[in-house]
Protein backbone atom coordinates (compact mmCIF):
# COMPACT_ATOMS: atom_id res chain seq x y z
CA UNK A 1 0.00 0.00 0.00
CA UNK A 2 1.38 3.33 -1.00
CA UNK A 3 1.12 6.29 1.36
CA UNK A 4 1.72 9.74 0.03
CA UNK A 5 4.09 12.03 1.87
CA UNK A 6 1.26 14.52 2.45
CA UNK A 7 -0.98 11.91 4.07
CA UNK A 8 1.89 10.71 6.21
CA UNK A 9 2.53 14.18 7.54
CA UNK A 10 -1.17 14.91 8.15
CA UNK A 11 -1.79 11.64 10.00
CA UNK A 12 1.21 12.07 12.26
CA UNK A 13 0.35 15.72 12.92
CA UNK A 14 -3.21 14.80 13.86
CA UNK A 15 -1.95 12.08 16.16
CA UNK A 16 0.48 14.40 17.92
CA UNK A 17 -2.18 17.13 18.29
CA UNK A 18 -4.59 14.68 19.93
CA UNK A 19 -1.94 13.59 22.39
CA UNK A 20 -0.97 17.21 23.02
CA UNK A 21 -4.63 18.07 23.75
CA UNK A 22 -4.89 15.15 26.16
CA UNK A 23 -1.74 16.35 27.89
CA UNK A 24 -3.04 19.95 28.06
CA UNK A 25 -6.40 18.80 29.48
CA UNK A 26 -4.71 16.81 32.22
CA UNK A 27 -2.40 19.72 33.02
CA UNK A 28 -5.43 22.07 33.23
CA UNK A 29 -7.22 19.68 35.59
CA UNK A 30 -4.20 19.54 37.87
CA UNK A 31 -3.66 23.30 37.83
CA UNK A 32 -7.35 24.10 38.52
CA UNK A 33 -7.86 21.02 40.70
CA UNK A 34 -11.14 20.48 38.84
CA UNK A 35 -12.15 17.56 36.71
CA UNK A 36 -14.76 19.57 34.78
CA UNK A 37 -13.52 22.92 33.51
CA UNK A 38 -15.98 23.30 30.63
CA UNK A 39 -19.34 21.71 29.72
CA UNK A 40 -17.63 19.68 27.01
CA UNK A 41 -15.54 17.87 29.62
CA UNK A 42 -18.68 16.19 31.06
CA UNK A 43 -22.06 17.66 29.93
CA UNK A 44 -24.11 15.77 32.55
CA UNK A 45 -21.81 16.68 35.41
CA UNK A 46 -21.61 20.29 34.17
CA UNK A 47 -25.41 20.60 34.39
CA UNK A 48 -25.45 19.17 37.91
CA UNK A 49 -22.59 21.46 38.94
CA UNK A 50 -24.57 24.49 37.75
CA UNK A 51 -27.64 23.44 39.77
CA UNK A 52 -25.64 22.81 42.93
CA UNK A 53 -23.73 26.09 42.57
CA UNK A 54 -26.94 28.10 42.22
CA UNK A 55 -28.51 26.34 45.20
CA UNK A 56 -25.46 27.06 47.33
CA UNK A 57 -25.48 30.70 46.21
CA UNK A 58 -29.10 31.06 47.32
CA UNK A 59 -28.31 29.53 50.69
CA UNK A 60 -25.37 31.89 51.12
CA UNK A 61 -27.62 34.90 50.37
CA UNK A 62 -30.27 33.69 52.81
CA UNK A 63 -27.59 33.24 55.46
CA UNK A 64 -26.33 36.76 54.88
CA UNK A 65 -29.88 38.08 55.19
CA UNK A 66 -30.43 36.08 58.38
CA UNK A 67 -27.23 37.46 59.91
CA UNK A 68 -28.27 41.02 59.01
CA UNK A 69 -31.73 40.40 60.47
CA UNK A 70 -30.24 38.96 63.65
CA UNK A 71 -28.03 42.04 64.02
CA UNK A 72 -31.00 44.42 63.62
CA UNK A 73 -33.13 42.37 66.01
CA UNK A 74 -30.33 42.32 68.59
CA UNK A 75 -30.16 46.13 68.50
CA UNK A 76 -33.95 46.33 68.86
CA UNK A 77 -33.87 43.92 71.79
CA UNK A 78 -31.19 45.97 73.55
CA UNK A 79 -33.25 49.13 72.99
CA UNK A 80 -36.33 47.51 74.52
CA UNK A 81 -34.31 46.30 77.50
CA UNK A 82 -33.06 49.85 77.98
CA UNK A 83 -36.64 51.15 77.82
CA UNK A 84 -37.67 48.53 80.37
CA UNK A 85 -34.90 49.62 82.74
CA UNK A 86 -36.02 53.24 82.41
CA UNK A 87 -39.62 52.29 83.15
CA UNK A 88 -38.54 50.32 86.20
CA UNK A 89 -36.82 53.42 87.54
CA UNK A 90 -39.96 55.46 86.80
CA UNK A 91 -42.06 52.94 88.70
CA UNK A 92 -39.73 53.13 91.70
CA UNK A 93 -40.13 56.91 91.65
CA UNK A 94 -43.92 56.61 91.48
CA UNK A 95 -43.99 54.25 94.46
CA UNK A 96 -41.69 56.58 96.37
CA UNK A 97 -43.96 59.52 95.55
CA UNK A 98 -46.76 57.75 97.43
CA UNK A 99 -44.83 58.07 100.68
CA UNK A 100 -46.91 60.37 102.88
CA UNK A 101 -43.73 61.68 104.50
CA UNK A 102 -42.75 63.46 101.28
CA UNK A 103 -43.53 67.13 100.87
CA UNK A 104 -44.75 68.87 97.74
CA UNK A 105 -41.18 70.09 97.16
CA UNK A 106 -39.85 66.54 97.45
CA UNK A 107 -42.26 65.39 94.75
CA UNK A 108 -41.26 68.27 92.50
CA UNK A 109 -37.64 67.14 92.80
CA UNK A 110 -38.73 63.69 91.68
CA UNK A 111 -40.47 65.33 88.75
CA UNK A 112 -37.19 66.90 87.62
CA UNK A 113 -35.58 63.46 87.46
CA UNK A 114 -38.68 62.11 85.73
CA UNK A 115 -38.29 64.62 82.90
CA UNK A 116 -34.77 63.32 82.22
CA UNK A 117 -36.04 59.73 82.13
CA UNK A 118 -38.83 60.80 79.77
CA UNK A 119 -36.31 62.28 77.33
CA UNK A 120 -34.15 59.15 77.51
CA UNK A 121 -37.18 56.98 76.81
CA UNK A 122 -38.17 59.14 73.85
CA UNK A 123 -34.63 58.86 72.50
CA UNK A 124 -34.77 55.08 72.88
CA UNK A 125 -38.03 54.94 70.93
CA UNK A 126 -36.32 56.93 68.16
CA UNK A 127 -33.25 54.64 67.99
CA UNK A 128 -31.62 54.24 64.54
CA UNK A 129 -29.61 51.28 63.29
CA UNK A 130 -26.16 51.46 61.72
CA UNK A 131 -27.69 52.47 58.38
CA UNK A 132 -29.65 55.36 59.88
CA UNK A 133 -33.00 53.56 59.74
CA UNK A 134 -35.53 53.81 62.57
CA UNK A 135 -36.07 50.59 64.51
CA UNK A 136 -39.56 51.51 65.75
CA UNK A 137 -41.06 53.27 62.73
CA UNK A 138 -42.70 50.24 61.17
CA UNK A 139 -42.06 50.25 57.43
CA UNK A 140 -41.26 53.99 57.50
CA UNK A 141 -37.61 53.93 58.45
CA UNK A 142 -36.38 57.31 57.21
CA UNK A 143 -38.54 59.41 59.58
CA UNK A 144 -38.16 59.83 63.33
CA UNK A 145 -40.95 57.64 64.76
CA UNK A 146 -41.99 59.89 67.66
CA UNK A 147 -42.11 63.67 67.87
CA UNK A 148 -43.19 65.81 70.82
CA UNK A 149 -46.39 67.82 70.51
CA UNK A 150 -46.33 69.62 73.86
CA UNK A 151 -43.78 70.28 76.56
CA UNK A 152 -43.39 67.53 79.12
CA UNK A 153 -45.55 68.03 82.21
CA UNK A 154 -48.17 70.06 80.35
CA UNK A 155 -51.86 69.24 80.71
CA UNK A 156 -53.35 67.77 77.54
CA UNK A 157 -56.97 67.50 76.48
CA UNK A 158 -58.81 64.20 76.81
CA UNK A 159 -58.06 62.00 73.83
CA UNK A 160 -54.89 63.96 72.98
CA UNK A 161 -51.28 62.88 73.42
CA UNK A 162 -47.97 64.48 74.28
CA UNK A 163 -46.31 62.77 71.31
CA UNK A 164 -47.17 61.92 67.73
CA UNK A 165 -46.33 58.63 66.05
CA UNK A 166 -44.98 59.21 62.54
CA UNK A 167 -44.50 55.58 61.54
CA UNK A 168 -47.06 52.99 60.48
CA UNK A 169 -48.44 49.70 61.76
CA UNK A 170 -46.37 47.57 59.37
CA UNK A 171 -42.96 46.01 59.91
CA UNK A 172 -40.13 45.70 57.42
CA UNK A 173 -39.32 42.08 56.71
CA UNK A 174 -36.24 40.32 55.38
CA UNK A 175 -36.25 37.04 53.45
CA UNK A 176 -34.13 34.58 55.44
CA UNK A 177 -35.22 31.37 53.70
CA UNK A 178 -37.16 30.35 50.63
CA UNK A 179 -40.38 30.35 52.67
CA UNK A 180 -39.75 32.62 55.68
CA UNK A 181 -39.58 36.37 56.15
CA UNK A 182 -38.66 37.77 59.55
CA UNK A 183 -39.54 41.33 60.70
CA UNK A 184 -36.49 43.52 61.27
CA UNK A 185 -38.32 46.67 62.44
CA UNK A 186 -41.09 47.13 65.01
CA UNK A 187 -44.38 48.98 65.06
CA UNK A 188 -43.51 51.67 67.61
CA UNK A 189 -47.16 52.53 68.12
CA UNK A 190 -47.74 49.01 69.42
CA UNK A 191 -44.55 48.88 71.50
CA UNK A 192 -44.83 52.35 73.06
CA UNK A 193 -48.21 53.75 72.09
CA UNK A 194 -51.40 51.68 72.16
CA UNK A 195 -51.17 50.28 75.68
CA UNK A 196 -54.45 49.58 77.45
CA UNK A 197 -54.83 51.42 80.74
CA UNK A 198 -56.26 50.19 84.03
CA UNK A 199 -56.78 46.46 84.43
CA UNK A 200 -56.93 46.07 80.67
CA UNK A 201 -60.72 45.70 80.47
CA UNK A 202 -62.28 48.53 82.47
CA UNK A 203 -61.10 51.46 84.55
CA UNK A 204 -62.49 53.08 87.67
CA UNK A 205 -62.83 56.75 88.38
CA UNK A 206 -64.32 58.70 91.28
CA UNK A 207 -66.89 61.38 90.46
CA UNK A 208 -66.53 64.95 91.69
CA UNK A 209 -68.62 64.08 94.75
CA UNK A 210 -66.37 61.16 95.62
CA UNK A 211 -63.01 62.85 96.03
CA UNK A 212 -62.76 61.22 99.46
CA UNK A 213 -62.97 57.69 98.05
CA UNK A 214 -59.88 55.68 97.21
CA UNK A 215 -60.52 52.78 94.83
CA UNK A 216 -58.36 49.96 93.54
CA UNK A 217 -57.99 49.07 89.87
CA UNK A 218 -60.59 46.34 89.90
CA UNK A 219 -60.26 43.04 88.12
CA UNK A 220 -62.17 40.85 85.72
CA UNK A 221 -62.82 37.44 87.26
CA UNK A 222 -64.65 36.04 84.24
CA UNK A 223 -63.94 37.87 81.00
CA UNK A 224 -66.39 35.87 78.90
CA UNK A 225 -69.16 36.53 81.42
CA UNK A 226 -68.30 40.22 81.60
CA UNK A 227 -68.35 40.57 77.83
CA UNK A 228 -71.44 38.42 77.36
CA UNK A 229 -73.57 40.04 80.06
CA UNK A 230 -72.71 43.58 79.01
CA UNK A 231 -73.54 43.16 75.32
CA UNK A 232 -75.69 45.02 74.55
CA UNK A 233 -75.53 47.83 75.44
CA UNK A 234 -71.98 47.69 76.84
CA UNK A 235 -69.73 45.82 74.40
CA UNK A 236 -66.15 45.14 75.50
CA UNK A 237 -64.64 42.40 73.30
CA UNK A 238 -62.54 44.99 71.49
CA UNK A 239 -62.28 47.39 74.43
CA UNK A 240 -64.77 49.90 73.04
CA UNK A 241 -68.32 50.90 73.87
CA UNK A 242 -71.20 50.13 71.58
CA UNK A 243 -72.68 53.58 72.21
CA UNK A 244 -71.01 56.89 73.11
CA UNK A 245 -71.24 57.67 76.81
CA UNK A 246 -71.95 54.11 77.91
CA UNK A 247 -70.62 53.16 81.32
CA UNK A 248 -71.35 51.28 84.53
CA UNK A 249 -71.99 53.35 87.67
CA UNK A 250 -71.94 52.32 91.31
CA UNK A 251 -74.43 54.48 93.26
CA UNK A 252 -74.11 54.59 97.05
CA UNK A 253 -77.23 54.69 99.25
CA UNK A 254 -78.19 54.71 102.95
CA UNK A 255 -78.65 52.18 105.72
CA UNK A 256 -80.90 54.46 107.80
CA UNK A 257 -84.29 53.17 108.83
CA UNK A 258 -85.93 56.52 108.17
CA UNK A 259 -86.20 57.87 111.71
CA UNK A 260 -88.15 61.12 111.70
CA UNK A 261 -85.93 64.17 112.02
CA UNK A 262 -82.78 62.21 111.19
CA UNK A 263 -80.98 62.88 107.92
CA UNK A 264 -80.46 59.94 105.63
CA UNK A 265 -76.80 59.07 105.06
CA UNK A 266 -76.51 57.70 101.55
CA UNK A 267 -73.30 55.76 102.01
CA UNK A 268 -73.86 52.18 103.11
CA UNK A 269 -75.81 50.32 100.43
CA UNK A 270 -75.16 50.48 96.72
CA UNK A 271 -76.67 49.74 93.36
CA UNK A 272 -74.75 48.97 90.18
CA UNK A 273 -76.27 50.76 87.22
CA UNK A 274 -75.60 50.33 83.52
CA UNK A 275 -75.94 53.53 81.50
CA UNK A 276 -75.92 53.02 77.73
CA UNK A 277 -75.96 56.71 76.90
CA UNK A 278 -79.76 56.86 76.90
CA UNK A 279 -81.26 54.94 79.81
CA UNK A 280 -80.22 53.46 83.16
CA UNK A 281 -80.59 49.79 84.08
CA UNK A 282 -79.91 48.33 87.53
CA UNK A 283 -77.67 45.30 87.33
CA UNK A 284 -79.03 44.28 90.74
CA UNK A 285 -82.77 44.37 90.13
CA UNK A 286 -83.02 44.72 86.39
CA UNK A 287 -85.16 47.85 86.70
CA UNK A 288 -84.60 50.48 84.02
CA UNK A 289 -85.58 54.08 83.46
CA UNK A 290 -84.77 57.25 81.62
CA UNK A 291 -83.15 58.80 84.71
CA UNK A 292 -80.86 57.42 87.34
CA UNK A 293 -82.54 56.48 90.60
CA UNK A 294 -81.89 58.71 93.58
CA UNK A 295 -79.72 57.33 96.33
CA UNK A 296 -82.71 57.17 98.68
CA UNK A 297 -84.44 54.87 96.19
CA UNK A 298 -82.02 52.12 97.13
CA UNK A 299 -84.55 51.35 99.84
CA UNK A 300 -88.16 50.43 99.25
CA UNK A 301 -89.25 53.03 101.79
CA UNK A 302 -92.51 54.93 101.66
CA UNK A 303 -92.92 58.60 102.39
CA UNK A 304 -94.93 57.68 105.51
CA UNK A 305 -92.10 55.56 106.88
CA UNK A 306 -89.54 58.30 106.43
CA UNK A 307 -91.81 60.98 107.86
CA UNK A 308 -92.96 59.17 110.98
CA UNK A 309 -90.03 56.96 111.71
CA UNK A 310 -92.57 54.56 113.16
CA UNK A 311 -90.82 51.26 113.92
CA UNK A 312 -94.13 49.52 113.52
CA UNK A 313 -94.01 50.35 109.88
CA UNK A 314 -90.75 48.43 109.71
CA UNK A 315 -87.30 49.38 108.45
CA UNK A 316 -86.52 49.92 104.84
CA UNK A 317 -86.39 46.71 102.82
CA UNK A 318 -82.67 46.16 102.35
CA UNK A 319 -82.74 44.65 98.88
CA UNK A 320 -79.30 45.91 97.79
CA UNK A 321 -75.76 44.79 98.71
CA UNK A 322 -74.18 46.43 101.73
CA UNK A 323 -70.90 48.29 101.36
CA UNK A 324 -67.95 47.58 103.64
CA UNK A 325 -64.65 49.37 103.27
CA UNK A 326 -61.96 47.26 101.62
CA UNK A 327 -64.43 44.53 100.68
CA UNK A 328 -64.79 43.63 97.02
CA UNK A 329 -67.77 45.06 95.22
CA UNK A 330 -68.48 42.13 92.95
CA UNK A 331 -70.61 42.42 89.86
CA UNK A 332 -72.30 39.13 90.63
CA UNK A 333 -75.67 39.64 92.31
CA UNK A 334 -78.15 36.82 93.08
CA UNK A 335 -81.44 38.69 93.35
CA UNK A 336 -85.11 37.96 93.54
CA UNK A 337 -87.18 37.66 91.61
CA UNK A 338 -85.52 35.86 88.69
CA UNK A 339 -84.22 36.33 86.01
CA UNK A 340 -81.78 38.82 87.55
CA UNK A 341 -79.32 36.26 88.89
CA UNK A 342 -76.42 37.38 86.70
CA UNK A 343 -72.65 36.96 86.89
CA UNK A 344 -70.96 40.04 85.46
CA UNK A 345 -67.49 38.63 86.06
CA UNK A 346 -65.85 41.73 87.55
CA UNK A 347 -65.04 43.24 90.95
CA UNK A 348 -63.25 46.11 92.69
CA UNK A 349 -62.94 47.51 96.20
CA UNK A 350 -63.32 50.92 97.83
CA UNK A 351 -61.14 52.09 100.71
CA UNK A 352 -63.43 54.54 102.48
CA UNK A 353 -65.55 54.41 105.60
CA UNK A 354 -68.25 56.69 104.23
CA UNK A 355 -68.49 57.43 100.53
CA UNK A 356 -70.18 60.75 99.89
CA UNK A 357 -73.96 60.58 100.09
CA UNK A 358 -75.34 59.84 96.66
CA UNK A 359 -71.84 59.56 95.28
CA UNK A 360 -71.14 57.71 92.05
CA UNK A 361 -68.20 55.62 90.86
CA UNK A 362 -67.89 54.86 87.17
CA UNK A 363 -66.58 51.80 85.36
CA UNK A 364 -65.59 52.53 81.79
CA UNK A 365 -63.82 50.38 79.21
CA UNK A 366 -60.06 50.81 79.30
CA UNK A 367 -58.63 52.99 76.57
CA UNK A 368 -55.23 52.99 74.94
CA UNK A 369 -52.50 55.27 76.23
CA UNK A 370 -48.88 55.72 75.26
CA UNK A 371 -45.94 55.24 77.60
CA UNK A 372 -45.11 58.90 77.14
CA UNK A 373 -48.61 59.98 78.18
CA UNK A 374 -48.31 57.81 81.28
CA UNK A 375 -45.05 59.54 82.23
CA UNK A 376 -46.70 62.89 81.56
CA UNK A 377 -49.60 61.84 83.82
CA UNK A 378 -47.09 61.02 86.54
CA UNK A 379 -45.52 64.43 86.09
CA UNK A 380 -48.92 66.06 86.53
CA UNK A 381 -49.48 64.01 89.69
CA UNK A 382 -46.08 64.97 91.11
CA UNK A 383 -46.88 68.63 90.47
CA UNK A 384 -50.12 68.37 92.48
CA UNK A 385 -50.49 70.23 95.75
CA UNK A 386 -51.45 67.63 98.36
CA UNK A 387 -52.81 69.71 101.23
CA UNK A 388 -56.22 68.33 102.22
CA UNK A 389 -57.67 64.84 102.75
CA UNK A 390 -59.67 65.21 99.55
CA UNK A 391 -56.62 66.16 97.48
CA UNK A 392 -54.64 63.41 99.21
CA UNK A 393 -57.22 60.81 98.19
CA UNK A 394 -57.34 62.16 94.65
CA UNK A 395 -53.53 62.05 94.57
CA UNK A 396 -53.54 58.41 95.71
CA UNK A 397 -56.13 57.42 93.09
CA UNK A 398 -54.27 59.16 90.27
CA UNK A 399 -50.92 57.75 91.40
CA UNK A 400 -52.40 54.24 91.59
CA UNK A 401 -53.70 54.57 88.04
CA UNK A 402 -50.28 55.74 86.82
CA UNK A 403 -48.47 52.83 88.50
CA UNK A 404 -50.93 50.40 86.93
CA UNK A 405 -50.33 51.95 83.51
CA UNK A 406 -46.56 51.70 84.03
CA UNK A 407 -47.01 48.01 84.83
CA UNK A 408 -49.04 47.59 81.64
CA UNK A 409 -46.31 49.36 79.66
CA UNK A 410 -43.64 47.08 81.14
CA UNK A 411 -45.72 44.06 80.22
CA UNK A 412 -46.07 45.35 76.66
CA UNK A 413 -42.32 45.88 76.31
CA UNK A 414 -41.69 42.36 77.59
CA UNK A 415 -44.22 41.03 75.07
CA UNK A 416 -42.48 42.77 72.18
CA UNK A 417 -39.07 41.75 73.51
CA UNK A 418 -40.17 38.11 73.69
CA UNK A 419 -41.40 38.28 70.09
CA UNK A 420 -38.09 39.74 68.96
CA UNK A 421 -36.20 37.10 70.92
CA UNK A 422 -38.16 34.39 69.13
CA UNK A 423 -37.31 35.97 65.77
CA UNK A 424 -33.64 36.14 66.73
CA UNK A 425 -33.61 32.46 67.64
CA UNK A 426 -35.29 31.63 64.36
CA UNK A 427 -32.71 33.64 62.41
CA UNK A 428 -29.86 31.95 64.29
CA UNK A 429 -31.37 28.53 63.66
CA UNK A 430 -31.78 29.21 59.95
CA UNK A 431 -28.16 30.36 59.72
CA UNK A 432 -27.07 27.06 61.26
CA UNK A 433 -29.37 25.08 58.97
CA UNK A 434 -28.14 27.08 55.98
CA UNK A 435 -24.52 26.37 56.88
CA UNK A 436 -25.29 22.65 57.01
CA UNK A 437 -27.01 22.79 53.62
CA UNK A 438 -24.07 24.73 52.20
CA UNK A 439 -21.68 22.03 53.41
CA UNK A 440 -23.80 19.39 51.71
CA UNK A 441 -23.88 21.35 48.45
CA UNK A 442 -20.12 21.83 48.57
CA UNK A 443 -19.61 18.11 49.19
CA UNK A 444 -21.73 17.28 46.15
CA UNK A 445 -19.84 19.86 44.08
CA UNK A 446 -16.56 18.35 45.20
CA UNK A 447 -17.61 14.90 44.03
CA UNK A 448 -18.79 16.30 40.69
CA UNK A 449 -15.94 18.61 39.75
CA UNK A 450 -12.87 18.05 41.91
CA UNK A 451 -10.03 16.15 40.26
CA UNK A 452 -8.48 12.94 41.58
CA UNK A 453 -4.90 14.16 41.90
CA UNK A 454 -3.26 10.71 41.90
CA UNK A 455 -5.22 9.57 38.86
CA UNK A 456 -4.62 12.85 37.03
CA UNK A 457 -0.88 12.73 37.77
CA UNK A 458 -0.70 9.21 36.34
CA UNK A 459 -2.62 10.30 33.26
CA UNK A 460 -0.28 13.27 32.87
CA UNK A 461 2.77 10.97 32.87
CA UNK A 462 1.16 8.64 30.34
CA UNK A 463 0.17 11.57 28.14
CA UNK A 464 3.72 12.87 28.17
CA UNK A 465 5.13 9.45 27.25
CA UNK A 466 2.57 9.02 24.48
CA UNK A 467 3.29 12.46 23.06
CA UNK A 468 7.04 11.93 23.18
CA UNK A 469 6.69 8.52 21.52
CA UNK A 470 4.53 9.98 18.79
CA UNK A 471 7.01 12.76 18.18
CA UNK A 472 9.96 10.32 18.10
CA UNK A 473 8.13 7.95 15.76
CA UNK A 474 7.20 10.76 13.42
CA UNK A 475 10.78 12.02 13.37
CA UNK A 476 12.05 8.58 12.36
CA UNK A 477 9.40 8.06 9.72
CA UNK A 478 10.02 11.55 8.43
CA UNK A 479 13.70 10.62 7.78
CA UNK A 480 12.82 7.57 5.67
CA UNK A 481 13.09 8.36 1.88
CA UNK A 482 14.11 6.51 -1.33
CA UNK A 483 16.56 9.25 -2.05
CA UNK A 484 18.81 7.76 0.61
CA UNK A 485 19.23 4.64 -1.57
CA UNK A 486 19.86 6.26 -4.94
Amino acid sequence: MRVSTNSLYLNNLSNMMAKQNALNKTQEQLSSMRRVNSPSDDPVAASQILDQTQADSRIQQFNQNAKSAESALALTEVSLQSAGDLLQRVREMAVKAGNTALTNDDRKMLNSELEGLYKQLLGTANTLDGNGKALFGGSISQTKPFSELVQFGTAVAAGSSVVQYNGDANRQEMLISSSRQVPVTENGDYAFGRITEGNGVFKLGAGSTLSNVQVDLGSVTNLSAFEAQTTPPLALPSGSLSQPGAKIEVVFGSEDDGVAGTALEFNQYYDVVLFDGVSYTSLVTGKSGATQAAASDLYTATAEQVASGNPALGPFAKSYPKFQTGTDITLNFPTNPAPYDINYGAKFSVASEKPTAGGVLTLEPSKSRSIFDTLNDLSRVLQSDVATPATSTDFANRLGNVIANIDNAQTRLLTVEARIGANRREADTLVEVGDNFSLQYKAILSRLQDVDVASAATELSLAKVALEASQSSFAKIQGMTLFNYI
